[in-house]
């Protein structure tokens, strides 16, 4: 049996196009999913104060969870994400300040979808420091200037 070279040609463009749909759905999803701006609204912040109830410094990102008492004196918990611990350690962030037990004001990005989440901005600590990251444009600029990184609100001690 001879097939038709244009129906060979046909079938093999039908594939390549199909193949190619599918990687940009599944790269954009993947964006999607890691984006700070596609998840977070970067043009407001939002103010929380509350009882550190847990702290999770990891890969992919890291989190922590606030009790935080509602106007109603009920207590809600607000799930903060950060980024991940090795993009962190390398700007120098000392990951150990915020612990358990802490009382703190944290400055987040609300999240566009889910409520009572967000990402950190900044947080005033029991003894009324500001601890923040200095971010990775900063810590990329310094990187590719050749020059020492340093971020004093990150705790690195620099």
């Amino acid at each position: 049996m001879r097939v038709e070279p244009s129906k060979l040609a046909g079938e093999r463009a039908a594939a390549v196009f199909l193949l190619a749909a599918a990687t940009f759905l599944f790269a954009e999803a993947n964006f999607a999913h890691h984006s700070v701006f596609a998840n977070f609204d970067t043009r407001s912040s939002i103010e929380v104060t509350g009882t550190v109830k847990s702290v999770d410094i990891r890969n992919p990102h890291s989190q922590y969870v606030l009790d935080v008492a509602a106007d109603d004196g009920t207590s809600q918990e607000w799930l903060v994400e950060w980024s991940d611990r090795n993009a962190l350690i390398r700007r120098q962030v000392a990951i150990d300040r915020i612990k358990v037990g802490d009382e703190i004001t944290i400055t987040i990005w609300p999240s566009r979808r889910l409520d009572r989440v967000g990402f950190f901005v900044q947080a005033t600590l029991p003894d009324g420091s500001i601890f923040r990251d200095c971010g990775f444009r900063e810590f990329r600029e310094a990187v590719v200037d050749s020059e020492e990184f340093s971020c004093p609100e990150a705790g690195s001690g620099q």
